[in-house]
């Protein structure tokens, strides 16, 4: 046992002893039982633990194990679940006080396992994995435009493969950093009014949220291009099929094709062309860049038409009163003047019309009968007797009188009803109601190969009833006649020309000056452009003269003919 002093509890009492009485003093030894210590009086502290709350049914459990309510001394945190060993263990909740929350699984006190999360500042609602208080593994993000991503999380990111459904789009395929990255299917919704959805849909590689190498592109018009792709643009080889019916096939740059057509170009050797009446001829045109270079895309739609020279009609007449009631309206040319359409068509036509050579050798017919009549009718009064004479003259007469009559036919005089009134004539030639002839199909559109659109076996059509132009023309005509002094002489040969002409005309388009069109009708326009149209001036003119094999005759004979000479002189003298 230990030794240890008496300490006496008065301690007034022994300072008071002399040197001698404490140096005299005998200690004894105590026991550990006889040993006592002082009491200390000391005020009892009650503890007060944070974790403890007055309103908690289970409050911090004894131990650390077990149910439990814990709150943060920075009163941000609230943690309620289980607990093992003082750290937060199995399922629980932890509460933010900014209204955020998490409610699953707990290991070794990190949010780890499977669990729910809601952001209170996004309203967004998670459901998935954690690892240590990250997303982390399989989910579900719900967002509160009724948005939703399904699929991988990595340290709080979509990455992986995830489908992501919007009220627009729907996304599945791979993610990096919450981009889409990789190959994926993108669907875009229906088209809507405010053009945030157009309905297409891409399968393809995407890089940093955007197209970006190869891919197919399936829009909602029906059009497709599987090519590649370079920052969601057109960029690379790739082949594009349009709805219109436009096929490229080639290099892009930036959305639109390397070579791009910008405006139309007629083939033809000299300008204008020559056109023959009744003849069909040939239209070749051609789809240019800006630098005059043949684009090689096939399908887009060309339309060719032709136009003649637009007259405005003077105020007043007919064809003025008319005018408003008309669709078609002049259209701007490059050369100065405004046309209207003209009937085109590919449809064949007659080719019997004649030629100038046979005008000029009906003609030369006509005057050689009109001298000959003239020889005979010389020859008859100098041989033939009196009577001979007066029943040729009555059949010249009557051969007059009919011709004459004809050319009053012609010229609005009518005397077979007595008394020689001249008919009005009608200088607007509007009144006069001729038989409705259908026009002739026009000629269809064509659709490029290659950049090229032929046309064959083209015609210009007769001109319609009523043709604006020509009314036009044919009123100044009568104006110019009705203020010229005295009344032209009309010979025969003009007389028929002109027949010739209205005959022909009803066969035949009038002779003249014509302007074909070209435009691109493509619809809907390929990539939203249209090219410049094509415009060339058309010469119709009668047909070409026949070239006619001259027919050989008898060669002359001098010695033949003083033979018969001679022979004849003898018969006189016998």
């Amino acid at each position: 046992m230990t030794s240890v002093l008496a300490l006496y509890s008065n301690h007034g009492a022994l300072m008071k002893m002399s040197s001698n009485q404490q140096s005299t003093l005998k200690l004894r030894r105590l026991s550990v039982d006889e040993f006592v210590l002082p009491k200390i009086h000391t005020k009892k502290i009650k503890r007060v633990n944070s974790e403890r709350k007055p309103f908690s049914v289970n409050p911090f459990p004894k131990l650390g194990t077990g149910h439990g309510v814990y709150v943060f001394e920075n009163q941000y945190f609230r943690y309620e679940g289980e607990w093992v060993k003082g750290k937060k263990h199995g399922f629980g909740k932890l509460l933010l006080k900014d209204g955020t929350y998490y409610e699953g699984q707990f290991n070794q006190g990190e949010i780890t396992g499977t669990g729910f999360k809601f952001f209170s500042a996004t309203k967004c609602k998670y459901k998935g994995q954690f690892v240590k208080g990250e997303m982390h593994g399989r989910g579900i993000m719900e967002f509160p435009d009724s948005s939703e991503y399904e699929g991988n999380f990595v340290h709080n990111r979509k990455n992986g493969y995830g489908i992501m459904r919007t009220p627009l789009t729907q996304y599945d395929g791979g993610y990096q950093s919450n981009m889409r990255h990789g190959e994926g299917r993108m669907v875009y919704a229906p088209m809507r009014f405010d053009k945030t959805s157009n309905g297409d849909r891409y399968e393809g590689y995407w890089v940093a949220d955007k197209r970006h190498g190869p891919g197919v592109l399936h829009c909602a018009d029906g059009s497709i291009f599987d090519g590649n792709f370079d920052n969601d643009e057109f960029h690379g080889h790739g082949l594009y099929r349009h709805i219109s019916g436009v096929i490229y096939d080639g290099m892009w740059l930036k959305g639109f094709p390397a070579k791009m057509a910008s405006k139309l170009h007629i083939v033809v050797e000299n300008t204008p062309m020559i056109i023959r009446q009744g003849t069909p001829f040939t239209i070749t045109v051609q789809c240019l860049n800006d630098e005059n270079e043949v684009v090689g895309d096939d399908g887009r739609e060309i339309q060719i038409t032709a136009g003649f020279k637009y007259y405005q009609p003077s105020k007043g007449s007919a064809l003025f009163d008319m005018i408003e009631d008309v669709e078609d309206k002049p259209i701007d040319t490059p050369f100065g003047y405004q046309v209207v359409h003209y009937p085109l068509t590919n449809q064949e036509q007659e080719q019997d019309g004649p030629s100038e050579e046979d005008d000029k050798e009906e003609e030369q017919e006509l005057s050689q009968s009109q001298t000959q009549l003239d020889l005979k009718e010389d020859e008859d009064e100098n041989q033939n007797s009196k009577e001979d004479e007066t029943k040729e003259g009555e059949d010249g007469e009557k051969l007059l009188e009919n011709e004459r009559q004809d050319e009053e036919k012609e010229e609005g005089v009518d005397n077979s009803g007595g008394g020689g009134e001249e008919v009005e004539e009608n200088p607007n030639n509007t009144s006069i109601e001729k038989e409705s002839i259908p026009l002739p199909p026009p000629v269809p559109n064509c659709r490029s190969e290659e950049g090229i659109c032929v046309w064959n076996d083209v015609y210009l059509a007769p001109a319609p009833p009523m043709y604006r132009p020509f009314v036009a023309m044919e009123e100044a005509e009568n104006d110019k006649k009705s203020t010229s002094r005295g009344k032209p002489a009309v010979n025969k040969v003009d007389k028929m020309r002109r027949q010739k002409e209205k005959a022909l005309e009803e066969k035949y388009a009038k002779t003249g000056e014509y302007v074909l069109m070209v435009h691109d009708v493509t619809n809907p326009p390929f990539l939203g452009r249209t090219l410049d149209p094509a415009f060339l001036l058309l010469k119709l003119k009668r047909p070409e003269a026949k070239k006619r094999a001259k027919k050989e005759g008898k060669k002359w004979d001098t010695s033949q003919h003083i033979k018969r000479s001679m022979v004849a002189t003898e018969e006189l003298d016998d």
